[in-house]
């Protein structure tokens, strides 16, 4: 089948549609999340859906559910990015593979952002031979490159990919509306849904130091992820105790982002060390 091919046009914030919530997360960041309520699987061979990342009325991305017909099983989920718009992935000669992001991994210009039709999130064709990076996992991120206008802007989409890529769902996705600016997979404006790492999650700076306090112990074992203050990752660990201390004096002075990461939660705070 014969992915669509659709003309980029000049595209606007009017007329947004759908669940979407703007709200700041990171300096000067404007998340505008949708979530897709309820979820849509695409289990046809042939059938697509349409992603318009920005609800401005264009369709961004277009995902394929490819199934073959013959004497040998051939599946594949496949993405195609429209006009000039394009996928965080790897290559392997003519064949391109999205990066199945997790949850609080940074998406941003300095990725390789791949712009060819039909790049393959998981392709099955029997046992023993399949690819693709989404192939039989659940809640998976795509990391996107879209412009509006001359001005360039990241965002996620967030999928479930069977073990035999017979079928997908997605769930959501966001993007963030400050231009060149990046955005972490999962990032969503806090207080979209029961937040548990707002509401029970102390996080504060002292000089070089950061301190992270959890005031349960459910939330104990989420990783942590500390960015400056243009995406730069800087620490990165798992949370084991209820009180945690960063150290940071090998840092310079300035604003740091520190993204708290528990299953499908990402909460970001801002922080001054000095």
């Amino acid at each position: 089948m014969t992915t669509p091919t659709l003309n980029n046009k000049l595209k606007s914030y009017s007329a947004l549609a759908g669940s979407i919530v703007l709200m700041g997360s990171q300096a000067d960041a404007q998340i505008i999340y949708t979530d897709i309520n309820p979820d849509s699987t695409t289990n046809i061979g042939g059938n697509i859906y349409n992603l318009d990342l920005d609800n401005g009325g264009v369709v961004d991305f277009v995902f394929t559910l490819n199934i073959g017909t013959g004497a040998s099983t051939s599946q594949q989920v496949a993405v195609s990015p429209t006009g000039s718009n394009g996928i965080a992935g790897d290559t392997a000669g003519a064949y391109v593979y999205p990066f199945a992001f997790n949850s609080g991994d940074t998406i941003q210009s300095t990725l390789q952002f791949n712009f060819t039709s039909s790049q393959s999130m998981a392709s099955y064709f029997g046992a023993g031979y399949s690819y693709g990076n989404f192939l039989g996992l659940a809640d998976k991120f795509i990391g996107l490159q879209f412009n509006i206008g001359p001005s360039l802007y990241y965002g996620w989409a967030r999928f479930d990919v069977d073990a035999t890529a017979s079928q997908f769902t997605i769930k959501d996705y966001a993007y963030n509306a400050v231009p060149d600016a990046y955005i972490l997979a999962g990032e969503m404006p806090v207080g979209i849904a029961e937040n548990s790492l707002l509401a029970n999650t102390s996080i504060y700076s002292s000089n070089k130091s950061i301190f992270i306090q959890f005031l349960t112990t459910e939330l104990i074992n989420a990783n942590v992820k500390i960015t400056n203050s243009i995406g730069q990752l800087v620490y990165t660990a798992g949370l084991s105790n209820k009180e945690n201390t960063i150290d940071l004096s090998k840092e310079k002075s300035g604003i740091y982002f520190v993204t708290i990461a528990q299953d499908n939660i990402v909460y970001t705070k801002k922080v001054y060390i000095h």
